[in-house]
């Protein structure tokens, strides 16, 4: 009986210890092929720590486009439960700060350097388009420009849920207009933003 129960105890933390490997097209792998792949410089990888997930990413390749349906129902999410008056009208860019990690807590980047950083960004963004835009953070610590901009806490993750099912490095952005939205994952570029902003007004 003892060995039994013994036996069970160990199936259940093998169970609760196993970790799930997948390929940069979603496909499942085995551990090995994940460690072997991502041993080349074609990859990197992302977590996903509450369900023990790992997956691997293109390095050249970290965008994605799509459709979201109704998106005017997230605008009226998003407004009622942050108190805001996004226009549906117009195109939403979101920043999404995932929470420290060693990407976006490194460097030699100053709060002064972040917020001169942002009004660069925002120049780019205005030459191409009027746009709604949201700060949101999953977990603040970490985010020098708290104080500076109007962060908000995602709303019982629902952006997360939509966009972010791993925790991609520094922060990410989407941009969504109308129906249709593009997301790249993990650090960017200011001229990531304005291009993929001109890039969804022409669809």
């Amino acid at each position: 009986m003892k060995k039994l129960l013994l036996l069970l105890v160990l199936i259940v933390q093998n169970t609760m210890n196993a970790q799930t490997y997948f390929d940069a097209d979603n496909n499942k792998i085995d551990k090995t092929t994940f460690n072997k792949l991502l041993a080349g410089k074609e990859y990197y990888h992302v977590e996903n720590d509450s369900l023990k997930a790992f997956k691997l990413m293109y390095r050249n390749n970290r965008g994605e486009k799509g459709s979201l349906g109704d998106s005017e129902n997230l605008f009226k999410e998003l407004n009622e439960k942050l108190n805001l008056k996004l226009d549906f009208s117009k195109p939403l860019i979101i920043y999404y700060y995932p929470g420290k990690d060693p990407c976006n807590s490194s460097g030699t980047s100053t709060q002064k350097s972040q917020i001169q950083w942002n009004k660069e960004l925002e120049k780019k963004v205005k030459k191409v388009a009027d746009v709604n835009v949201l700060r949101i953070y999953k977990d603040k610590e970490g985010i020098k420009t708290i104080n500076d901009y109007d962060w908000k806490k995602d709303p019982n993750a629902l952006i997360e849920n939509l966009f972010f099912n791993y925790h991609y490095g520094c922060g990410s952005f989407i941009i969504i207009n109308k129906d249709k939205y593009s997301a790249f994952f993990g650090e960017y570029g200011q001229d990531q933003v304005a291009e993929s902003l001109k890039e969804i007004l022409k669809k």
